[in-house]
């Protein structure tokens, strides 16, 4: 392979091997770093800055002092994110980076370690995040150098990007995880920062392209799980003939980052859907994940 194809760096806040919900098969999932979404389910709210966070334990914490003094600006709060210095001085990890500067080709080095993961399982390669679009060089240039290795790549994605910058990345995956959150266009910018008609927009191109592609609907109560969200999409989702589609739980799995992150999460009292309003919307929106 070219050694250009090498070249380009990107933003990684965790790679996480034996995934089983990411795609097919035993997979390593790649999260980069920044996302042009604000949702207000993230269960991953250290992604979605483009710079490195720092998340603080207090049960770790021996309030030794360490990253005061280490701290060139004097501060232990939330207030300064800009280095990690506080963390490399804190000899109990109470406080822990995320997220730090990658090439394309110590990715593949850490994938490729799962190789006989992959070949066993029909496993592979997962982009996620964050949002691997917003940093389209570096999630190409990783998408093709795993594709050449023989490796199988999918991309989960937002969609929001502009067109030509979306439809670059997202054909260098063999499998796309496309994630529909709400068909209004207000109740969408309300609840994620954004409007979706770009998004939708993107999703319509690439499956006109004939490219694979798998709907993700995150179920949240109260926001998107009423019997006319269901409706809305299983409508859109029956005008574009997509079939494979999967309904995700919202989970308060991630509550705990946003006090770690010094945020406020707006959904903390939010608890996970049952089983029935699963099966009610799924026998609406259909699919059968």
């Amino acid at each position: 392979m070219a050694g250009s194809t090498l070249v380009p760096r990107g933003g990684v806040f965790n790679i996480m091997r034996f995934s089983t919900h990411d795609g097919p098969g035993i997979r390593t999932t790649v999260f980069f770093k920044g996302c042009p979404l604000s949702c207000w389910w993230c269960h991953n709210p250290e992604s979605q800055g483009f710079q490195s966070d720092v998340l603080y334990f207090e049960e770790r914490c021996r309030h030794c002092g360490d990253c005061l003094a280490a701290c060139p600006e004097g501060v232990t709060d939330f207030g300064c994110r800009r280095c990690s210095v506080c963390a490399e001085a804190c000899q109990a990890d109470a406080r822990q980076v995320a997220g730090k500067r990658m090439t394309v080709g110590e990715v593949v080095r850490e994938v490729e370690r799962d190789l006989i993961f992959f070949e066993e399982s029909g496993g592979g390669v997962t982009l996620s995040g964050g949002e691997p679009v917003a940093q389209p060089r570096f999630a190409e240039a990783l998408l093709r150098a795993c594709r050449e290795r023989g490796i199988h790549t999918v991309l989960e994605t937002c969609g929001f990007a502009h067109p030509e910058t979306f439809l670059r990345v997202a054909l260098a995956a063999d499998l796309v995880l496309f994630d529909l959150k709400l068909m209004d266009p207000v109740r969408h910018k309300r609840y994620t920062g954004v409007s979706n008609r770009g998004i939708l927009r993107n999703l319509e191109q690439l499956v006109q392209r004939g490219r694979v592609v798998r709907v993700r609907i995150p179920v949240v109560p109260g926001i998107n799980d009423s019997d006319e969200d269901a409706g809305q999409f299983a409508e859109y989702l029956r005008k574009l003939a997509i079939r494979d589609v999967e309904l995700l739980p919202y989970h308060q799995i991630g509550t705990e980052k946003y006090r770690r992150l010094g945020l406020t999460c707006k959904l903390s009292e939010t608890t996970q859907p049952a089983a029935a309003e699963m099966a009610r919307m799924r026998a609406v929106v259909g699919g059968s994940r």
